[in-house]
């Protein structure tokens, strides 16, 4: 995943300098993986998706102390509330508001919709984790 020196700074002002894009894990790591938060940054209008949006990157922060690469978007949908602030220019923080644990899905996979949560009346709904796909 690349990144501007901009939306580095933004994310190593608010997290104490732990972010290394150089240590970021790939997204088959992140699997089964509790986050604490979510970073999502807008990739802007230089690559557009089919949808005529631009995409968005999104990061995972996770329990272990790790970050994750969690894939390029279209956009994302919560089914839980969520606290969401801004870092700086395009970057913005989403961490959960009275739910959790997030777990990412034992199978994701990067698609246009990032989604936070499982609507009550899917099948695999758990009401004692967020699922992150």
């Amino acid at each position: 995943m690349k990144l501007t020196k901009g939306e580095i700074k933004a994310i190593k002002d608010y997290h104490n300098d732990e972010f290394d894009l150089e240590t970021l894990y790939p997204m088959k790591v992140a699997r089964g993986k509790k986050m604490l938060w979510l970073i999502v940054i807008s990739h802007g209008r230089r690559e557009l998706h089919d949808s005529g949006y631009p995409f968005i990157k999104i990061i995972g922060k996770g329990d272990d102390g790790n970050f994750y690469n969690l894939g390029w978007h279209d956009h994302f949908i919560s089914y839980v509330p969520t606290n969401t602030d801004s870092l700086g220019k395009n970057v913005f923080r989403v961490a959960p508001w009275d739910n959790g644990p997030w777990v990412v899905s034992d199978n994701f996979w990067s698609s246009s919709t990032f989604q936070i949560g499982t609507p009550p009346y899917y099948s695999d709904y758990d009401p004692n984790k967020v699922i992150l796909q």
